[in-house]
């Protein structure tokens, strides 16, 4: 039993990357990369700084440009990680 349970696990850790928002809407990314872009530069120079975040560029993304492929939680949670690896953080 314990032989079946790890392949079961080792199956679920390799889909679990393809799971990711990134993999299965490819063409999100560039908009989320260009988003963040402007936000790191806003964040330096507007006195309102604190607005530039992860979840305002996943509000704008579901409310305004209707990418509803995912929660406005589960955006922010993608481009967040879409920033730490493109060294875009905020």
């Amino acid at each position: 039993m314990d032989k079946n349970f790890d392949d079961f696990i080792d199956k679920k850790a390799k889909q679990l990357p393809n799971r990711r928002y990134e993999v299965r809407y490819p063409e999100k990314l560039k908009i989320i990369i260009n988003l963040l872009e402007i936000c790191v530069e806003k964040k330096k120079t507007t006195p309102n700084h604190f607005l530039y975040s992860y979840r305002s560029i996943a509000e704008y993304m579901y409310d305004v440009l209707e990418h509803r492929e995912a929660t406005k939680e589960g955006l922010r949670r993608a481009i967040s990680r879409i920033a730490k690896e493109h060294n875009l953080e905020l």
